[in-house]
């Protein structure tokens, strides 16, 4: 019989394999790629928790760039930085 410890690390293992750590921390950046499968996914007519269930983020993060996409009309964050000179 498996101690309760040993079942609470394999289930912990398949957690942390399905969603990288980063993502679960929420301090990794998003790739314009990435952005753009999200306001892809929501232009589709997915629900945010459709979204962020299949892309592993969180509804405030699915929101949020779909939001910024709806009022700028732009996926990228990098834009806005080609004109800035540099010091």
């Amino acid at each position: 019989m498996r101690s309760a410890a040993s079942i609470g690390q394999q289930v912990s293992d398949k957690a942390v394999g399905l969603v990288p750590a980063a993502k679960m921390a929420g301090y990794q950046d998003l790739s314009n790629f990435e952005r753009g499968l999200i306001v892809g996914a929501r232009e589709m007519r997915h629900s945010i928790s459709e979204v962020a269930m299949k892309f592993g983020y969180s509804h405030t993060t699915i929101s949020r760039v779909y939001h910024e996409y709806r009022v700028s009309g732009k996926t990228s964050k990098l834009e806005h930085r080609r004109d800035q000179k540099r010091p």
